[in-house]
């Protein structure tokens, strides 16, 4: 009888471990739901106001005094793909930039799957919040601190799960949405502090995105006002137009290989406001919870044998 007893118990806390196991404790490689974007041309070039000759960004690759063009040269709108995302986070205004490779190889997660071994090239612009109003009404408002990003060139294979077609809502796709063609992948956005305002911590809840190239209609695009945190007098960005689409951005998670070895996205996932808690760490935290409950199980059996014991004395 006590062997058996023993053999039970052994079997419960098997159980328990390989439930701990089984348990999910987040969902790896998951990404936050937005921010996707759509990138537009803008033509003819528009004019920044006076900036600083160098800009100081700060990412997690490090801090980087970068060059500038003297144009605005894209602008990107909130989008909803596929039924995911929304429209209301702030658009982005991007100028091409120029500096140094930080040296690095990533792995890279996004909803179309993994890439890995990703070469992460140059610096090829600086994102900030932008505001537009409709030419010509008034000037539109000041813009949001955040988001801020630099964009860096990359060197990777398509996707496996990348979708030959995409449909995406935006202000100037509007519902049902548009068709377009996705295309290889382009460029890499970090979250950045720019010229100090701010600290990496005002990134959070702010997701990296990697770009895809797209193709399809540009749709009915009026000229448009447009404002940056440069543009805080008139003259601003004025009678703006808009050409062909260019980009699809959507969240992406990276891991950056030391060695040959992925670091945990956990830390930088959390710092992003994703949702990635899997991995290792969360394999190691499900065996322990495994062997508490089997420990908690076994106590409470021991605790029964001897009731039974003494109710029969």
């Amino acid at each position: 009888m006590k062997t058996k007893n023993l053999c039970l118990v052994a079997a419960v806390l098997a159980l328990s471990v390989v439930v701990g196991l089984l348990t999910p404790s987040g969902t790896a490689h998951a990404q936050p739901p937005a921010p996707h974007y759509t990138c537009y041309n803008m033509l003819p070039p528009v004019v920044p106001p006076t900036l600083p000759p160098i800009l100081t960004l700060e990412t997690q690759f490090g801090i980087e005094d970068v060059t500038h063009a003297p144009i605005y040269t894209d602008l990107c709108l909130p989008t909803i793909k596929n039924g995911e995302g929304n429209t209301t986070d702030p658009h982005v205004e991007c100028l091409p930039i120029t500096g140094k490779s930080p040296v690095k190889i990533v792995n890279l997660t996004t909803q179309f799957g993994v890439q890995k071994n990703v070469e992460v090239g140059s610096p090829i612009e600086a994102c900030m919040p932008a505001t537009k109003a409709i030419y010509p009404d008034p000037p539109p408002p000041l813009v949001p601190p955040v988001p801020h990003y630099e964009c860096f060139q990359i060197h990777a294979d398509r996707p496996s799960g990348l979708p030959p077609t995409v449909i995406l809502v935006n202000q100037f796709a509007p519902m049902p949405g548009l068709v377009f063609g996705l295309g290889d992948p382009t460029r890499l956005c970090l979250p950045a502090i720019k010229n100090e305002e701010g600290a990496m911590g005002d990134m959070e809840g702010v997701a990296h995105v990697e770009c895809f190239g797209i193709t399809g209609p540009a749709g009915a695009i009026p000229p448009l006002n447009l404002r940056t945190q440069f543009d805080i007098t008139p003259p601003l960005q004025e009678n703006v137009a808009v050409g062909i689409p260019k980009e699809l951005c959507v969240p992406a998670l990276k891991e950056v290989l030391v060695g040959g070895i992925a670091e945990a996205p956990d830390a930088e996932a959390s710092s992003l406001g994703a949702t990635d808690s899997g991995g290792s760490s969360g394999t190691t935290y499900a065996v322990i919870a495994g062997i508490a409950a089997g420990a908690l199980m076994l106590g409470a059996g021991g605790w029964y044998a001897r009731r039974r014991r003494r109710a029969h004395l």
